[in-house]
């Protein structure tokens, strides 16, 4: 279904017991858990957030969230996540692939969007920063394979 690169951003974690179901196999909500957590692990590596600016994080809100699930993630497998990110007018989008490290097996696609949002609660467009960032961020049209 596809190979692991060192392309695009890299987040790495075990599966615990509590995201499991009694079978074990990882729910289906914490997809977007983990790939929440691969974007904000993006975001302080970009310093986009720091932990003096962490009420900027909540300014992003999301638009829209899709998963594709392929292959079951397990309690104790080790994941490796791997995120893309741009920019298209006011909205960020992010794209992750989360793969079962060990078996090399795709576990799941999951593409979210995103916009800020000022404290007015209306949209607003991305900040200086985040958009100076946006633009060294590498993106391929084509990685995900059916979303």
């Amino acid at each position: 279904m596809g190979e692991k690169t060192e392309k695009f951003f890299s987040y790495r974690r075990d599966v615990h017991f509590y995201e499991t179901d009694l079978m074990k196999i990882v729910h289906h909500g914490n997809y977007l858990r983990l790939a929440e957590e691969a974007r904000v692990a993006w975001a302080f590596a970009r310093q986009v957030l720091t932990k003096e600016t962490a009420e900027e994080a909540s300014s992003l809100a999301v638009l829209k969230t899709e998963v594709r699930h392929l292959s079951p993630a397990r309690f104790g497998d080790k994941l490796h996540i791997e995120l893309q990110a741009r920019r298209t007018g006011i909205r960020i989008v992010f794209e992750y692939k989360i793969w079962i490290q060990d078996s090399s097996r795709l576990a799941a696609e999951v593409r979210t969007e995103h916009v800020a949002i000022g404290k007015d609660g209306k949209a607003e467009k991305p900040t200086a920063h985040l958009k100076a960032v946006m633009e060294k961020e590498q993106w391929t049209e084509t990685w995900l394979s059916n979303l």
